[in-house]
């Protein structure tokens, strides 16, 4: 019990001293700047912003140059430490004169309660062992074995290696504190700094004080943000920075300083490098930025300009991770767009079976389907599940439809919607999985807590609202609860259960991963199969398809005419161990041929001795 209760003081003291890091280095880029910032906590905001891109670029570099060891890494982060605290003692930071605080109302203070409830509970979470299945796939997989290699490479079977990783750079310092727990620390972290954005929003730049505690609870409380928040995920990585977009090319449309603008570009670029769906803001920023210069009649070669500036900044911030991708798989988009670009370990087959996997999530893709998803996502999303894999909850659905009895939209709400309409078509007609959505739903908090304020004289229709929005929070509250008692991480918390005990719990193929860790030989390569890709949890060499987690097994079987050709192209492959569940791979639902299928069998019989069995979970050794 103290040993754990010594390492959550650890983990808060590192979380504590990586946020007076990051915003301290942002702090010093913003204070060089001519940008006069309305609030102190405005200036907070953007300096977590700047400073979160700078500090993943600085690990960026460590990795492109192969220099990720313990001391590089430490000169690194003692560097950053001294920029960090140059930046703090800054007393330059010019503020604007901010207006007098606004006076929360009875119903904002009960939202604050209210939030409090939920961030206490989303961060006793945060203190219990990772379990999050994209953490332990690659969120946190991946930087352990950049690690471990001590830099950037090609990482065979794991594709998500490929997709852009800005926030993961954070997560590689953490696990070079052998630290998963504050890995997701720094992913709540990034969720406090988002509702700090919320309220800056409502308060700086509304007309009226527009609920900016109730904004926060909505977004916070929505069941999948919840769930992400006390993971190593980086969907908040992705929400914060396109926020922060948001938030400062509204700040450059009132101002018109560049300084705004090239913030603006700024974060549009750090999110693009955490998530390709964030493109998206590049064309919609380039086309916001010609309709703002067109309603102020500026000259069409100003607004070119403008765009090239801001186009220019996006790029330079955004595509070191996709040049990465190039050189290291030939693909800047891997493993997308395969038949344009191909890419290293991916194949045609693959890509159409991945195409076809995206198509499969949502409910249907057909002119009925589009026209119920409001309010399939609303009421019949499921977690773990290809209906959406999330839970939205039902606000949005009943709250922004009052919209239409708004006569003029005020200009912020008119940018989010201008903003939220075409991301969520891009979103309806790609990869319909809520966890992609999350970016919207932080600025759709912000638009319902303005609905609330326009409706704030007509009694009648506030009160239907408020009752909308109680019952829609008690959806989520419901959700958010059965969550925690499903997890029960007060005793692991606590350090009354222990971390083996805990992962046993919730991880069922965990007791297989950790027998691998602890019995087998050091040198050991272990082929896993149909183990859900949990690599992060193997402390030995692995392989694993991390899509279609046969594919490879498939087709060493159609290539091999005998077990011992079988055998053969393993130990090619420097195997020595198959570790897998062969309730898939032999059952109903094995994707094996009946003639696959007989050849493994022949082949596990004569070729492979069994060394450990948990269920349907073998592990068998290579002879």
């Amino acid at each position: 019990m103290h040993s754990t209760l010594f390492h959550h003081v650890l983990t808060i003291l590192l979380l504590a001293g990586w946020s007076l890091i990051t915003t301290g280095v942002g702090r010093l880029c913003l204070s060089i700047t001519a940008i006069r910032f309305a609030s102190p906590g405005e200036g907070l905001f953007l300096s977590a912003g700047v400073g979160l891109t700078v500090t993943a670029y600085t690990v960026f570099i460590l990795g492109i140059a192969q220099s990720l060891h313990a001391f590089a890494i430490i000169t690194t982060m003692i560097a950053l430490a001294l920029l960090a605290l140059s930046g703090w003692r800054r007393r330059d930071i010019p503020l604007l004169h901010p207006a007098s605080p606004d006076r929360w109302s009875v119903w904002d203070r009960l939202a604050a309660v209210l939030l409090v409830a939920v961030l206490s509970a989303g961060f006793l979470l945060v203190l219990t062992p990772e379990t999050g299945k994209d953490a332990l796939i690659y969120h946190l997989a991946v930087p352990k074995l950049y690690l471990k290699h001590q830099g950037f490479y090609f990482i065979p079977g794991n594709i998500f290696a490929g997709y852009p990783l800005l926030g993961e750079m954070h997560y590689l310092l953490a696990l070079f504190f052998k630290n998963d727990i504050l890995a997701r620390a720094m992913h709540f972290a990034v969720l406090c700094w988002t509702l700090l954005g919320i309220s800056l929003f409502t308060r700086h730049l509304m007309r009226e004080n527009a609920f900016p505690a109730l904004g926060m609870l909505i977004f916070a409380s929505i069941p999948s943000v919840f769930a992400v928040s006390h993971m190593a995920y980086n969907d908040l990585f992705v929400t914060f920075f396109t926020l922060a977009a948001v938030f400062t090319f509204l700040r450059w449309s009132e101002q018109r300083l560049s300084g705004w603008l090239i913030l603006c570009a700024v974060f549009s670029g750090s999110a693009a490098a955490c998530k390709y769906t964030a493109l998206l803001l590049l064309p919609l920023g380039c086309l916001g930025i010609l309709w703002f210069s067109q309603r102020n009649k500026s000259h069409s070669g100003q607004a070119l300009r403008r765009i090239a500036l801001y186009a220019a900044v996006v790029f330079a911030v955004g595509s070191p991770f996709y040049l990465k991708n190039l050189i290291i798989t030939g693909n800047p988009f891997y493993p997308f767009f395969h038949g344009i670009f191909g890419g290293r370990g991916w194949d045609s087959d693959q890509a159409r079976l991945y195409d076809i996997f995206i198509q499969n999530l949502g409910m249907g893709r057909g002119l009925f389907d589009y026209l119920l998803l409001p309010w399939n996502l609303s009421f019949r999303a499921r977690m773990d599940s290809p209906q959406f894999d999330g839970i939205l909850g039902p606000l949005f659905l009943f709250t922004l439809p009052f919209l239409a009895g708004i006569r003029r939209w005020e200009m912020p709400v008119r940018v989010l919607i201008a903003y939220a309409v075409p991301a969520f078509l891009f979103w309806a007609s790609s990869a319909q999985q809520i966890r992609y959505l999350i970016p919207l739903f932080a600025l759709l908090a912000i638009v319902t807590g303005a609905i609330l304020t326009r409706y704030r004289e007509r009694k009648a229709v506030f009160c239907l609202l408020l009752i909308l929005i109680g019952g829609s929070l008690t959806f989520n509250g419901y959700h958010i609860a059965r969550e925690f008692v499903r997890t029960s991480p007060v005793r692991v918390a606590a350090g009354l259960e222990s971390r083996d005990s805990f992962l046993t719990r919730m991880i069922p193929t965990f007791p297989m991963y950790r027998f691998v860790n602890r019995e087998l030989p050091s040198q050991s390569s272990v082929f896993l199969i149909y183990m859900k890709n949990y690599t992060f949890l193997c402390d030995r060499a692995c392989y694993a398809d991390s899509m279609f987690e046969a594919h490879t097994l498939q087709k060493i079987l159609r290539d091999s005419l005998s077990p011992e050709g079988v055998r053969d192209r393993l130990r090619t492959a420097g195997f020595t161990h198959l570790l897998y569940d062969e309730a898939y791979l032999l059952g109903d639902l094995s994707p094996l041929s009946p003639e696959e299928k007989r050849l493994f069998l022949a082949f596990r019989e004569r070729r492979l001795a069994p060394v450990n069995q948990s269920g349907s979970y073998r592990l068998d050794r290579l002879n």
